[in-house]
């Protein structure tokens, strides 16, 4: 029988992909136990791999295959293998067979679930595979949790919130919240019983031919709503074309019954007492971008409309935010008020024409083109309207056109200051119906050109000079020469944010005119070095070669927030051209979504090629702290050089975090964030050196972070960079002079007369003859670790001077013991002595002498290992082979 090891994944995909039983064989008991401590060792590691993703950002995505657990962030992927994983990548049953990887691995003995525990042959097994085991990844979008089990381990993780940001512009008292009522009254009120959504349950069938269609017996019957204005950034983002994806949640997590209605603009929504604006908030109205209603469930009960958006007490209201695709987005800020009891109108209200409105303007003044028709009433629940007899001749040859089902008019330029009669028919939510004939007049609107710039990309900077260049497009290139002309100064340029918007870059900022912003100025070539003047201004051709702005910024706004912004220009007509022409009038509005951005770090910093090797920054412990009475190594993480000309500061770059695997887990080894130019003090635990000698770990990982200006948010990172971290004399090695003073690592040569090894004539480069230690760039006599003239050696970048090399034990940093041994074939021990160099005859005098404590060192010669000890424990090994000739 082939037996392999089940993943925890397939293994549970499988149970529960067969809901009843099936048949195994008997051998794979004890993979089940074994699958048991691989799922055990897997949970041991969770929170090892919580800290680092969460170091990283929020949750993207959770996959797993071929083992491997990987965690996706913006920051980048956190890995985790799976130990002992086998391989097996197909589990499958059919007809009571069980197959593995295509091959038959049993049947005919029973193998079933019950309560979440595995039965073999009516045997219960250790391993649990409820839904709550094994390996299972849960995204909670509405809590913003992700969610990782493994056998009832189980951490949580923070989700990557969407880029979208939707923001409530509507006029409302943020302490109360939105308050979706009866249409017509607006969201800063106080709850009220008769301000509530009326509601109603339908006792019989009606027929009726307006846009909401026919009533049925028993249907749930709702009353007009008011809806909320808010803004979508980015400002291409289609909301409409994502409503399905909309919901409330309450605090609790809890999704209010009602589907949330896009209405691309307030022409087309419930709302009346403004049109949408497509541009920004010009006269601080705050209008947005989309309008959002609600139609409640039509399976709600009449008990659950009243009670659904209740506290349990059935005395406050619940309060909701806005989820897209189950992510929040907005603030808790909506509430949903009902009546606490049904409708029971036995006539519908009169048609009053001051509720009604086309297009969101009252009916005196209607616009031309096709516009949308409401009723403001929260009694109501539709409105059909048709063209009355006594019109239809003048609507027909004037072009006005009524789309009954639609519920919107159309009225052509040749109606413009004349009347027309509709016939506007209510009916309310019990089913009763009014009618009434009202007289409109269409009005021709002031033309305003409205023009959309394509998203402005600004990448954050160091610099000093933070200026923001707009590029213009055609804004003034196309503008008629009378209207260049009549601008007149650049005083009549107005520049507006939308909302006030004090998550902009700017420090700040009401309006975006010349006196707060230390003066816009406005060029005709990209580099901005073609300013046009302000008496430029006076010169329609000089305005018509406007192609680009600059708005000065040299400090940011410390609440400055990523993404798209939306700025605005207003060009104003200041005199007329001949007698007649108006002034003071809008020439042209222009929105201007500016897209924040961060820049890359490579584009900021690059490496120091010195301290890179192969992908990682080597770095070497520099320093020992004992200022806690532990031992604790210090290292530099300076990576990194400022790119010139950029404006980074590479000695402001922090480093947030830098951990390392220890005993097979991932733990921190650093305290807190700090400077990269301060070196960097690790824990007690990575400074404790391991039985063996070794540090207990060398290759880490640190995450750098780079703060720009001041805020938060502009924060570039690089993360998930890897660190090989030297001990203080790692490296040391030997080198060998053959006596022509050639270099090379091969064997020393022993005198086999003597038993003596030549030392290096290491103060004079002409005289090298021998064994030297070497270590950097520096040679230390071999012969002299026993004496003091070349037993000191420097350390690059470490603390305090030169090292002693010293026989004894070290009692301070600048220490470094020394032990040596020699083996050789047939030989139990070794001894070794060392001799000083004398000055008189130069050099000729160091050397070191093997002794044997019994026998002859073997013609084949042996090895000499030298073990050198640091302040923190460390032992770095100088291995030496040596050959013997008779000199």
């Amino acid at each position: 029988m082939r037996k392999k090891y089940l993943s925890a994944l397939l293994f549970g995909a499988l149970l529960f992909a067969s809901a009843g039983t099936f048949t195994s064989c008997k051998d794979y008991d004890d993979d089940i136990n074994n699958l048991q401590e691989q799922i055990n060792t897997i949970a041991s590691s969770l929170n090892d791999l919580k800290t680092k993703v969460e170091s990283m950002g929020g949750v993207k995505d959770v996959t797993f295959a071929d083992g491997v657990l990987t965690v996706t962030t913006d920051a980048g992927s956190a890995t985790y293998t799976i130990p002992d994983k086998v391989g097996i990548t197909k589990v499958e049953l059919k007809d009571g067979v069980l197959y593995v990887d295509d091959v038959e691995a049993g049947k005919a003995q029973t193998v079933e679930v019950k309560d979440g525990i595995l039965y073999i042959d009516g045997e219960a097994q250790e391993l649990n595979v409820n839904f709550d085991s094994n390996v299972v990844a849960v995204i909670d979008k509405a809590a913003g949790i992700y969610t990782l089990t493994v056998n009832n381990e189980t951490i949580e993780l923070p989700i990557a919130f969407a880029n979208v940001k939707i923001n409530l512009v509507s006029d409302f008292n943020g302490s109360d919240g939105f308050y979706f009522t009866e249409c017509g009254l607006n969201g800063n009120v106080n709850t009220q019983q008769k301000n509530g959504i009326h509601w109603a349950r339908a006792t019989k069938d009606v027929t009726w031919n307006g846009p909401k269609g026919n009533i049925t017996k028993d249907m749930l019957v709702v009353g007009q709503i008011t809806a909320a204005e808010v803004s979508v950034r980015p400002i291409n983002y289609d909301l409409k074309a994502n409503e399905d994806k909309l919901t409330l949640v309450s605090s609790t997590g809890d999704v209010a019954p009602v589907k949330v209605v896009v209405y691309q603009s307030q022409d087309n929504g419930p709302l009346h007492n403004t049109t949408r604006s497509a541009n920004v908030n010009y006269d601080n109205l705050n209008h947005g971008d989309y309008a959002l209603g609600i139609q409640l469930n039509s399976d709600l009960t009449d008990r659950e409309v009243i009670e659904s958006f209740a506290t349990t007490d059935g005395n406050h209201n619940v309060k909701y935010a806005l989820a897209l695709d189950g992510v929040i987005v907005t603030d808790y800020d909506f509430i949903i008020d009902t009546q606490l009891k049904a409708d029971t109108q036995t006539s519908c209200e009169n048609v009053l024409a001051s509720n009604f409105f086309i297009g969101g303007l009252d009916y005196n003044q209607a616009p031309l083109g096709t516009h949308q028709m409401s009723y403001n009433s929260g009694r109501i629940y539709d409105m059909k309207v048709e063209i009355d007899p006594s019109s239809q001749s003048d609507a027909a040859v004037y072009g006005v056109k009524v789309d009954t089902k639609a519920g919107t008019i159309t009225a052509g330029p040749d109606a413009e200051n004349r009347d027309f009669k509709l016939k506007v028919t209510l009916i309310d939510v019990n089913g009763n119906t009014s009618s009434k004939v009202i007289t409109v007049t269409f009005r021709q609107e002031e033309f305003v050109q409205n023009t959309e710039l394509s998203p402005i990309t600004y990448t954050v900077t160091p610099l000093a000079d933070k200026s923001i260049v707009i590029d213009l497009g055609d804004v003034f290139t196309s503008l008629s020469d009378e209207d260049a002309i009549a601008l007149l100064s650049r005083n009549n340029i107005e520049w507006d944010i939308e909302g006030n918007d004090d998550k902009f870059i700017l420090s700040s900022l009401t309006s975006l005119n010349g006196e707060i912003t230390g003066g816009i100025t406005y060029y005709a070539d990209a580099a901005c070095t073609q300013e046009i003047q302000a008496d430029d201004f006076r010169n329609g051709d000089k305005v018509k070669s406007i192609k680009y702005a600059k708005i000065p910024v040299t400090a940011y706004n410390s609440s400055a927030t990523l993404g798209e912004h939306l700025l605005s220009i207003t060009l104003e007509r200041q005199v007329g051209v001949v007698p007649g022409d108006p002034a003071d009038r809008t020439i042209k509005k222009v929105n201007v979504p500016v897209d924040v951005k961060l820049p890359t770090w490579e584009s900021l910093f690059s490496q120091s090629s010195s301290v890179w090797e192969n992908g990682s920054y080597v770095t070497r412990i520099i320093d020992v702290d004992t200022s806690t009475g532990v031992k604790r190594a210090v290292i530099s993480m300076d990576a990194y050089t400022a790119v010139a000309g950029k404006g980074a500061n590479a000695d402001d770059i922090k480093v947030v975090y830098l951990w390392a695997n220890i005993n097979g887990n991932n733990v921190a080894i650093m305290g807190g964030a700090q400077r990269v130019n301060t070196n960097l003090t690790l824990t007690a635990q990575a400074s404790t050196v391991t039985a063996d000698g070794k540090l207990p770990a060398t290759d880490v990982t640190a995450n750098y972070e780079y703060e720009i200006g001041g805020v938060s948010e502009f924060t570039v990172k690089k993360y998930g960079v890897n660190v090989h971290i030297k001990s203080i004399f790692e490296d040391a090695t030997y080198v060998w002079y053959d006596g022509s003073g050639a270099e090379t690592t091969g064997p020393a040569v022993m005198n086999g007369v003597d038993n003596t090894i030549k030392g290096t004539g290491s103060e004079d480069s002409d005289k090298k003859n021998g064994l030297a230690l070497r270590f950097s760039s520096q040679n230390i006599e071999i012969g002299d670790l026993a004496g003091t003239i070349y037993s000191k050696f420097t350390v690059p970048g470490f603390l305090g001077g030169t090292q002693d090399i010293i026989s004894s034990a070290p009692t301070n940093k600048n220490e470094i013991q020394y032990s040596w041994a020699a083996t050789s074939d047939g030989v139990s021990s070794i001894n070794i002595t060392a001799g000083d160099h004398v000055a008189t005859p130069a050099y000729e005098n160091s050397w070191i002498k093997l002794t044997p404590t019994s026998g002859m060192i073997s013609d084949n010669g042996g090895t000499i290992t030298l073990t050198f000890t640091d302040y923190l424990g460390v032992k770095t090994q100088v291995v030496i082979p040596f050959v013997k000739k008779n000199l």
